[in-house]
């Protein structure tokens, strides 16, 4: 700090640059000493005290309006937010400095009586605003460009803020804290709050200190000096006791020195400053004169010649003081006078600058060309006499340039780009579609070598043969990748001809490109149109197919194992049909970019279409059972990945998946096969409950053939008679027949007796249930009309695809009409899951067959969701608690739990119940003492074609 001052006391005064330093040290030494000594200096009388404080404020307030109006006149041509901050603050300050003059003890009343109080709070709100604007005014941010119309709002807050503290201090005094309190001194409040402005100011000093030598629209010097002696003026006026003493005249004694430094350092150095640039700017102008190439005159409006400027290098005919005095029309050729006097009256009228005038002089028997312009001088225009600057200039070369580039503009305005350099590949011409494509000016890649377009994609070994190509074959073509200006990289398609001159040099190299990004944009467009699915934006069947052969060409070879995993979403229609397709669609998209990442680079994830997934996943072992292992867990983590909640529509989902996997080592299997081989796979996962994997084996192919051929001859044993009906008997808890269960059979010629658990399915898939279910119902109503006793009741099974059909009421009401038998004997056995889905059209069709007299029991109660909504909503009477739970239910607690509980939830809603799978005489008991109502089992009576008469004794043959 002491050396900026130093550096300023030179400065300000030449002869003594040290003089102020220890001036300050003296000051700062006198400020603390009455600190250190607890010293009290004698007052001063108020006859003395007052003049002299009224004396040194005026001379504050006097410069605090001046650093306000030589601001404000600034402000008319340039305004920062520092000059702004500036003028509004010692605006403010210079009214409250004088109220504080004004409202002095011993002054004429200010608005009541003058206090100390009310002196020091003037005072003090002055000093807070000068400190604070000092603060702002050395911060970098001061010295950005404000408006000028700010000037005015900011004045008006000043005053605002003035008159508010009049306000305050004069209406309310007793709400502003005790600064002076007589006969005993300054409160804390007042030493405080001059700590304060002390604080503000050393901040202030800090700044300047950070910002070092960096170049400020303030002496940096003077500024730091007057904080200075800002502070060293504050502490004066925290150590007097009276108003009047000898500390408090040398503190205002310091105010008024750093008044004088604030205008030093913020007034003067604003004035000086465009005298300076002046100055430096004639240095400037008179370089740049002698550096233009042009003769320069200055005239009036009738060609008169005032003042003649050569430049270094011209040469003129005359001497320059030849002109003077002259008109154009007595020095000039005509074709010279002409095109002057054309400049002078264009400018005259455009109250500017001409236009070009062109003139053509023989000089030395040859021909040269001139342009000349005129251009009017400002400070002239208002007079009666203006004054012109003509500028005259030789052109021969410019024009034969024109001439020669004319000849080869034609070819250079293509829409190819073009570039040209010389031998040391440094650049030396690009036509306007180099610019278009590159973003580059002519001039900001003139001089440069080609390197500034490299996109960084292309090695040096590329390069290196580029070059020794083109220096091999003078000619180098290809596509390479290059970036524009704005870092965007872009495909080109580029030529690169070396130019020789009559010695086989190479003089310049010419490159002429296409920016082919569109080109390259319709071909991925093309090909991801063709190998991606559009939706989750994975490979799709094509491009899947092309993998799969490329890698079992790659296993063959290498004899590793690779896995394609067959990816299948359970009840994925569920999802579709409760918040529609574009909810799946969205499900379809999330579950890609949850997968996708996870994923090795070599593995492929693609979709064919659906729900379905398939993934191929190299596993780089010989070993199968390696390999398999890694197969199995990675199809492990994708289930747990797929069963992780999706968001959609602002609500959670939870889906689960089924995964075939089959391995292969060759080429020994076509895609299809393998293919056809991952789905069986997963067919068998759904099949064992979903929401697992299976790998693929032999004897699956073996049961796809089976099912085949069951569905095709599923047709034939319906038209020759080899389904066939059997009977079961149901009883009540006395023993007696209550109905029974029509049960399917297929007696194949050939494989003898098929399981229903064997062909119902594939009826099902195929849709041959359909028509097999409304067979079998024709056959329980012909079976009805042979008992005798009405009170017997035939359930039958009906299917999911059944229930579906549209016609399945009017179908199923016309083959009972048609039998004669009444719909009370008839009881339609549905699960559990046929429930869950399409309920309301559901719920429409059993109430419907309900009102006609047929009754509904929930066959297999228990296995599937067991929600008891639908018992409350659907025509439901009968509950068939499932054989799995009946055949343990005596030596499992769990089993007997389940079994109880459906029995007395079915008592409690008023269903009936029948129990499955009743086998032995104590489970039999049991159930009777459990109160389940009816009973069915081998302890009854196997199913049979006939209706057989149930007993007990059947239970031994068990």
């Amino acid at each position: 700090m002491l050396a900026s001052i130093q550096r300023f006391s030179h400065r300000l005064l030449p002869g003594a640059p040290f003089i102020l330093s220890p001036i300050l040290l003296l000051l700062i030494l006198l400020t603390f000493l009455p600190l250190l000594f607890q010293s009290k200096l004698p007052a001063i009388s108020i006859d003395y005290y007052l003049p002299m404080h009224t004396a040194l404020e005026i001379i504050a307030i006097t410069i605090s309006a001046l650093i306000f109006a030589v601001i404000r006149e600034q402000a008319q041509y340039e305004l920062s937010w520092r000059g702004l901050v500036l003028a509004a603050a010692f605006f403010a300050v210079f009214w409250l400095d004088l109220a504080h003059i004004l409202s002095f003890q011993g002054m004429a009343p200010y608005f009541g009586d003058n206090t100390p109080a009310k002196t020091i709070n003037f005072w003090l709100s002055a000093r807070f605003v000068a400190a604070v604007a000092l603060l702002y005014a050395v911060l970098p941010q001061a010295d950005r460009a404000a408006k000028p119309k700010l000037l005015l709002p900011a004045i008006v807050i000043a005053g605002v803020f003035v008159a508010l503290c009049h306000i305050w201090f004069i209406s309310f005094p007793d709400t502003v804290p005790a600064t002076y309190l007589p006969g005993t001194g300054l409160t804390r409040y007042k030493i405080l709050a001059e700590y304060t402005i002390v604080a503000i100011c050393g901040l202030s000093l800090l700044l300047l200190r950070l910002q070092g030598e960096q170049e400020r629209p303030f002496a940096s010097a003077a500024l730091s000096v007057a904080l200075i002696l800002i502070i060293l003026s504050e502490l004066f006026f925290t150590l007097y006791h009276s108003m009047s003493d000898i500390y408090a005249l040398i503190g205002h004694v310091l105010k008024v020195a750093s008044y004088l430094f604030l205008y030093r350092a913020l007034v003067h150095e604003s004035l000086a400053k465009p005298f300076r640039k002046l100055a430096a700017s004639s240095a400037e102008l008179a370089a740049m004169l002698n550096a233009v190439p042009d003769l320069l005159f200055e005239v009036d409006l009738d060609g008169r010649f005032y003042r003649v400027h050569t430049g270094q290098n011209q040469q003129l005919l005359y001497s320059p003081e030849f002109f003077l005095g002259r008109t154009i029309a007595e020095v000039m050729p005509d074709s010279a006078r002409q095109a002057g006097e054309l400049a002078i009256a264009e400018a005259w009228q455009n109250k500017g600058v001409s236009s070009p005038q062109h003139y053509a002089l023989e000089i030395a028997n040859k021909m040269e060309w001139f342009q000349v312009i005129a251009s009017l001088k400002q400070e002239a225009i208002s007079n009666h006499r203006p004054r012109f600057v003509l500028a005259a200039r030789n052109i021969t070369e410019q024009k034969i340039a024109e001439a020669n580039s004319q000849i080869n503009a034609l070819a250079f305005q293509t829409r190819e780009a073009i570039m040209i350099t010389d031998a040391q590949r440094r650049i030396i011409r690009v036509n306007p579609a180099f610019t278009e494509i590159t973003g580059y000016s002519e001039h900001e890649v003139c001089g440069q070598t080609p390197v500034i377009l490299r996109s960084g994609l292309h090695d040096e070994h590329f390069y290196a043969e580029l070059w020794q190509t083109l220096e091999h074959n003078g000619v180098w073509s290809g596509e390479i990748y290059n970036k524009r200006k704005n870092g965007e990289i872009y495909p080109e398609y580029i030529i690169v001809n070396a130019i020789h001159d009559e010695k086989g040099q190479v003089t310049h190299y010419i490159a002429s490109f296409n920016d082919i990004s569109a080109l390259k944009s319709d071909q991925e467009r093309i090909y991801r149109l063709a190998f991606y699915d559009p939706l989750t934006q994975l490979p799709n069947r094509r491009l899947l197919l092309e993998r799969i052969n490329e890698v079992q060409h790659e296993c063959a070879r290498t004899g590793h194992y690779a896995a394609l995993l067959f990816i299948d979403l359970d009840h994925f229609k569920r999802l579709n049909d409760s918040l529609g397709h574009s909810s799946g669609d969205e499900l379809l998209k999330q579950l890609a970019s949850r997968l996708n990442p996870t994923l090795r680079q070599t593995d492929t994830l693609a979709r064919p279409g659906g729900d379905e997934f398939i993934l191929l996943a190299p596993c780089y072992k010989t070993q199968l059972s390696e390999a398999a292992a890694d197969a199995e867990k990675l199809a492990t983590k994708l289930l747990q990945l797929i069963r992780e909640p999706f968001k959609l529509e602002q609500q959670q989902y939870q889906i689960s998946a089924s995964i075939g996997i089959a391995l292969f080592n060759d080429n020994s299997k076509n895609t299809d096969e393998l293919m056809a081989s991952a789905d069986l796979a997963m067919y068998h996962s759904k099949e064992q409950g979903r929401n697992r994997w299976y790998f693929f084996e032999q004897s699956m192919q073996h049961r796809i053939l089976l099912r085949q051929q069951l569905e095709a001859e599923m047709q034939t044993a319906l038209q020759q008679q080899q389904f066939k009906v059997y009977f079961q008997p149901k009883v009540d808890g006395s023993g007696k027949l209550t109905g029974y269960e029509a049960l399917l059979r297929w007696q194949h010629p050939e494989r003898g007796m098929i399981s229903p658990d064997e062909f119902i399915p594939i009826a099902e898939q195929s849709g041959f249930i359909i028509e097999l279910g409304h067979w079998v119902l024709m056959r329980a109503c012909q079976a009805l009309q042979q008992l005798s006793d009405s009170s017997l009741v035939i359930a039958i099974n009906v299917s999911k695809r059944q229930l579906q059909t549209d016609d399945f009421v009017e179908s199923t009401l016309a083959a009972v009409l048609s039998s004669g038998v009444p719909a009370s004997q008839l009881e339609f056995e549905i699960t559990e899951s046929m429930l869950m889905t399409d309920v309301e059209h559901t719920r429409d069709k059993l109430e419907k067959l309900h009102r006609q007299g047929i009754s509904f029991a929930v066959d297999d109660f228990g296995t599937g969701y067991s929600s008891l909504a639908f018992l409350k909503n659907l025509p439901i009477q009968v509950l068939k608690i499932d054989r799995s739970f009946v055949r343990d239910f005596l030596v499992d607690q769990k089993d007997y739990a389940i079994v109880d509980t459906i029995i007395s939830m079915a008592k409690a809603l008023n269903l009936t119940v029948v129990a499955e799978g009743v086998e032995t005489v104590e489970q039999f008991n049991m159930l009777s003492q459990m109160r389940c109502d009816l009973f069915q089992g081998y302890l009854f009576g196997r199913p049979a074609a006939d209706f057989a008469a149930p007993t007990l004794l059947q239970a031994t043959e068990n």
